[in-house]
């Protein structure tokens, strides 16, 4: 592999899936060249990307798509920790994945981990819980969560963000909407409110990485040396 600094200054692609535990992806969002798109990842929310107008694919074809753009354009790829990379190794079996094999991956979590223990340990162990009505547990979870880290930078999770709900939401919309035959204008003002902040959720979550990422290599770009891998072992 290249050395570190050769590989962050290549193009970037940062991108958050949305997915449940049992390994069901709702949605892709990602970010390239300041353009920021979602792709539909669950037929259930069909409805949802034609009322947006949203593209719906197939997870393994979006993320496979997804890696040849980082192949042909010399990207690397920038998550928040290791989760995106596992959705990669999902996809191994279904598709030809050897040609990605050394496509960098940028682990964002572990660089900022890195960052914050280095240069603002102190004024970050002094804010607050980022959810003032968590519990020590759920306190203990969000803390390193990015919605809590970008509280270090200029860019802030809006009001109505909520960690842990957006499975919920997106849970909740599909099945209305296959109760109501895809037809979005059936959904009630709750379940509507549901998908928006859904959708709203996932782009926080991708445009903060930029900035997460740009906040970290102007003061110390040596924090990305151990954050770096390739997207398939």
């Amino acid at each position: 592999m290249s050395s570190y600094l050769d590989i962050i200054n290549r193009p970037h692609i940062y991108i958050d899936y949305e997915s449940n535990k049992a390994g069901n992806i709702y949605l892709l969002g990602y970010q390239r060249q300041n353009n920021f798109q979602q792709k539909i990842m669950d037929t259930r929310l069909q409805g949802l990307a034609s009322f947006h107008r949203l593209e719906i694919i197939d997870p393994i074809q979006g993320t496979y798509d997804l890696l040849n753009i980082a192949l042909e354009t010399n990207a690397i790829i920038v998550a928040y920790s290791e989760a995106e990379r596992k959705i990669f190794h999902q996809i191994q079996g279904h598709s030809r994945t050897d040609i990605f094999k050394e496509v960098p991956y940028l682990n964002l979590l572990k660089a900022a981990k890195k960052w914050i223990k280095d240069h603002h340990s102190a004024k970050f162990e002094a804010l607050p819980p980022f959810k003032k009505t968590a519990n020590a547990f759920q306190s203990r979870r969000l803390k390193r969560a990015l919605c809590s880290v970008m509280r270090l930078t200029s860019f802030q999770a809006p009001t109505d963000y909520a960690p842990g709900k957006t499975t919920k939401r997106f849970d909740t919309v599909a099945k209305a909407l296959v109760l109501r035959e895809h037809d979005y204008s059936r959904l009630t003002a709750v379940q509507k409110q549901n998908a928006t902040k859904g959708l709203k959720h996932n782009k926080f979550d991708v445009e903060a990485l930029p900035i997460l990422f740009n906040s970290i290599y102007s003061e110390d770009p040596a924090c990305f040396a151990n954050a770096i891998k390739n997207c398939f072992d």
